[in-house]
């Protein structure tokens, strides 16, 4: 009998990297190609992406790509899964704008076809029929997924919340998941990042009066920074900016990009005059002046940490400035957030967080959000997805306690790399893949191996040693003594000659070979630095990463 498989490349017991293929016989569609970033940074890594390498084994099943949003931890991959698999790419105006500046960094756009489609659309790729279902969330033009098999419907919420009453666009369309619903739903693919939140999450809306207050209490300078992808809290800004009679001057390049590209589409109403430059902004009273800038997670290379270190050129954070977080705190970045306001309150800023002041909502479903997307949808199934496994966890003693007829089996938790296989009488996980991470590097932007990064930890955590044996080519006999170097390996003792016992130790290995174990020199790198290691061991417990260099003479 045939089956719908749900497979997660990424997004699954973690933030970020979000990334899913729903396959039916032998076809597939991939769900958003996102970034997340990794516990390695001190390693030279800043992104992580899904493996990508896995979809190898179906490249003659890949269709389509869809991206529900243009978030980075939804869209952040694309160009890598693209070098790899060249499919089309779906998705709405504004995200597939955001995508196009990102392919065009990579010289890949004129190689891309790229399709626009708008809420309640219906394509058809293959033997999929996608239903565009509009989505209110924290960015525009969102969209969660009626997918359309022969097995059955599959909805896969995206990120959503459902907010009545949202600055920009409108509410999430309850009425085409309700016509949905009624005409029936085999499996739910719901967001879980706020699946631990009771009540309904507060609608964008509700952090005017905040901002209001702010705008009327603050004598000096304004600087606000939040997620650059807010749309709906940076119209809220420049609204009550004009209100208040203050400018506006956008920093960061992110930041610009998006009111860019969205004041284009029409997406963004900015009053007239009042955005300006950096320039203009240098010429008005602190009182006639807001900048809206990047960096609410502590970043080290957005325009408010380089502000607050006097790294930015032509404006620092100055005695009497107010800075508002407008953003909550990612899991992860909180010792980054911690410095960069440990930095603000040194140059004398006032600060103003979530925690003081309601400058912030979520754009994700709180728990009464998710009782109303399940209760409209009915599924047979739900499977949590996006958020830590404690949220998937969550979520389904949510749904089971509070929403009717909703047992163990019936709301499936998987984790990367399962293949859930689903039908009208069973859901269940077939098999299970362990996928490593791939690492971006900083500097190039290209694909860093798993084992390269494990290497780079052990170095950090352990050092290295290099040594170097001269060997006679004709005889296969040690010439000379062993070199050996240690960089960044601890508790070597100088005083008692640490390196001289390491080198007799090597020397008495070398002693104990035979010429033919020499003449490989393959296997008497290996031999070398098994033994170098096993005494470095013994004699130090710590484990660094041992590089062998063989020299003829």
């Amino acid at each position: 009998m045939a089956k719908v498989e749900i497979i997660p490349l990424g997004g699954i017991g973690e933030f970020g990297m979000n990334c899913m293929g729903v396959r039916y016989g032998d076809e597939m569609i991939i769900i958003d190609a996102g970034m997340g970033f990794p516990e390695e940074t001190p390693f030279g890594v800043d992104i992580c992406i899904p493996n990508f390498d896995f979809l190898e084994e179906y490249r003659d099943d890949l269709t389509a790509i869809i991206l529900t949003h243009g978030h980075e931890d939804h869209i952040g991959s694309l160009a890598y899964i693209l070098r790899k698999f060249n499919l089309p790419v779906y998705s709405s105006r504004f995200t597939l704008a955001l995508t196009e500046k990102r392919l065009g960094e990579f010289d890949m756009l004129d190689d891309v076809l790229l399709h626009r489609v708008e809420a309640n659309d219906v394509v058809s790729i293959g033997s999929f029929k996608v239903e565009f279902i509009h989505a209110s969330h924290s960015l525009v033009e969102c969209f969660s997924l009626a997918i359309h098999t022969p097995v059955g419907t599959i909805i896969h919420t995206g990120d959503y919340k459902i907010d009545d009453t949202p600055v920009i666009g409108k509410p999430y369309d309850l009425k085409t998941l309700g016509r949905i619903g009624d005409d029936g739903v085999l499996a739910l693919l719901c967001d879980s990042t706020n699946a631990t939140v009771p009540g309904r999450t507060p609608s964008e809306m509700a952090v005017i009066p905040a901002f209001e207050e702010i705008f009327e209490e603050t004598e000096g300078r304004l600087i606000i920074s939040t997620f650059s992808s807010s749309l709906h809290r940076l119209q809220i800004v420049f609204d009550v900016a004009h209100q208040f009679g203050r400018k506006v001057c956008v920093i960061g390049r992110s930041m610009q990009k998006n009111v860019e590209i969205a004041d284009e589409q029409g997406l963004l109403q900015i009053p007239h005059g009042t955005m300006i430059d950096l320039s203009t902004s240098r010429a008005l009273d602190d009182d006639e002046i807001c900048y809206l800038v990047t960096g609410s997670q502590g970043e080290m290379r957005a325009a408010l940490w380089n502000m607050a270190t006097s790294t930015f050129k032509g404006i620092e954070v100055e005695k009497g400035d107010t800075v508002v977080l407008s953003a909550r705190i990612i899991p992860g970045n909180e010792k980054n957030i911690s410095r960069l306001i440990g930095h603000l309150y040194k140059r004398g800023a006032n600060i103003i967080e979530e925690k003081r002041r309601l400058v912030h909502v979520s754009g994700h479903a709180s728990q009464e959000d998710i009782k109303i997307m399940v209760e409209t949808a009915r599924p047979r199934y739900v499977v949590p997805i996006h958020g830590e496994y404690r949220m998937l966890f969550r979520q389904k003693e949510f749904i089971k306690n509070h929403v009717g007829n909703y047992s163990d089996d019936d709301i499936i938790l998987i984790e990367n790399g399962n293949v859930l296989e689903i039908d009208e009488y069973a859901a269940k996980i077939v098999d299970r893949h362990e996928l490593h991470k791939t690492f971006i590097d900083e500097e190039s932007m290209e694909e860093i191996e798993y084992d390269i990064v494990r290497e780079r930890k052990k170095l950090a955590y352990g050092g290295a040693i290099s040594l170097v044996v001269t060997v006679d080519k004709r005889l296969h006999k040690i010439a000379g003594e062993p070199q050996i170097t240690f960089q960044g390996v601890a508790g070597l003792d100088e005083l008692h000659s640490f390196g001289k016992q390491a080198r007799d130790a090597v020397s008495a290995a070398i002693g104990d070979m035979k010429p033919e174990q020499i003449a490989d020199r393959k296997v008497f790198k290996e031999n070398l630095r098994i033994h170098l290691k096993r005494f470095v061991q013994r004699e130090l417990s710590s484990k660094p990463v041992i590089v062998t260099t063989v020299v003829e003479v």
